[in-house]
């Protein structure tokens, strides 16, 4: 009987290790040329694996073009490269990535580990060229006119991001400008001259909780009488909803502001400084598969010398054309609830709009 028992504890070890390596080597034993995406509806997609972040996958296809794709939505996930993946608690693993049976596989060197898909933060490439880790667009709108009225406006924008398992960082940068030849004098008048450039990095601390560690933003607006503007902060963040068709976060932390103005009155300076908070949010929204749309809303509370509370608000629609150009519809507002008056005592208005249509190159 001992002797009986013993001989099926045997078999059942070795029954159990035969299936886990045949289960391995279903994992490991995936050569391909192409990154492949199995989606719950069972189809199969052949293309790249950009990324996932906040449970969104964005993977490449030659025929579907880019797509961002909802983590609950896949099926299985084979990479043809090693990835980096970032896990709850910050751990980060690195190898080839199979999901399959609700679980992450990683696979190096012949070793197999498994990890469930909620614990999973982030999959970025392991390029070891930081090129690879970069993409970026530029954005060109420009209005002519001549004949009875003589008029020139552009507005050029361009953005940067480099995406890591740990965290996201964005440069965006925009500029308008417009002038207005008067018939009658002769005069060309500058209607419009305004810079911003702004860059954050939001550290990913879980799938719903993000640190902005850096917030930076330099203004410029010769109609507002704002040489420049300088502000700093930091903020937490928290994601609202997360799908497939709908991203909404919010921020909220401490700033600095610095202010330097074109021209005062003689007893005032020139330079305002002041503490703040700073409130956003995010919204992106896919309306359809060619079709985005995007808006963003921030509100930061300084002194009245600096402005008392300062807007930026910016929405609009991203329609992509080809795989690289997209046409975009982006309104502006900017309002300022306490602007600061020249030399002469005149008060610029507290709002500006403007709407900007443009083609766009995605890199």
């Amino acid at each position: 009987m001992y002797k009986s028992t013993r001989y099926l504890s045997i078999l059942l070890y070795i029954l159990l290790n035969i299936s886990s390596v045949n289960a391995a080597e279903s994992i490991v034993a995936f050569k391909q040329e192409y990154d492949w995406l199995k989606l719950t509806s069972d189809e199969w997609i052949k293309g790249d694996i950009i990324s996932m972040y906040d449970e969104e996958l964005e993977f490449d296809s030659k025929e579907l073009k880019l797509q961002t794709i909802d983590w609950d939505d896949v099926a299985e996930l084979r990479s043809k490269n090693k990835l980096t993946v970032r896990l709850v608690g910050n751990n980060i693993v690195e190898g080839y990535v199979v999901v399959k049976g609700g679980q992450l596989h990683i696979v190096n060197n012949g070793d197999v580990n498994s990890y469930s898909l909620s614990s999973v933060l982030s999959v970025t490439s392991l390029s070891k060229r930081e090129i690879d880790l970069w993409d970026g667009n530029i954005n060109l709108g420009a209005t002519v006119r001549r004949g009875n009225t003589a008029q020139f406006d552009y507005t050029i924008s361009a953005g940067v991001q480099r995406r890591s398992p740990l965290g996201h960082l964005k440069i965006d940068y925009i500029a308008n400008y417009s002038t207005y030849d008067d018939q009658e004098s002769d005069e060309k008048l500058v209607t419009a001259n305004s810079t911003r450039l702004t860059s954050i990095y939001d550290w990913f601390f879980s799938q719903k909780i993000f640190f902005r560690a850096m917030d930076f933003e330099y203004y410029s607006d010769e109609l507002i009488n704002i040489d420049e503007r300088i502000s700093y902060g930091v903020a937490a963040g928290y994601h609202i909803i997360d799908n497939k068709a709908l991203s909404w976060n919010v921020n909220v932390g401490p700033s600095y502001q610095q202010t330097k103005f074109i021209t005062v009155s003689v007893d005032e300076s020139k330079t305002e400084t002041s503490p703040g908070l700073a409130l956003g949010t995010d919204i992106s929204y896919e309306v359809t598969s060619d079709i985005d749309f995007d808006a963003k809303y921030q509100i930061k509370f300084v002194n009245d010398a600096s402005g008392k509370r300062v807007h930026h608000f910016e929405t609009g629609f991203d329609v992509e054309l080809s795989k690289n150009f997209d046409l975009d519809f982006t309104f502006y507002f900017d309002r300022t609830e306490s602007p600061h008056a020249d030399e002469d005592g005149i008060i610029p208005e507290q709002n500006d709009f403007r709407l900007v249509v443009s083609l766009g190159y995605d890199f």
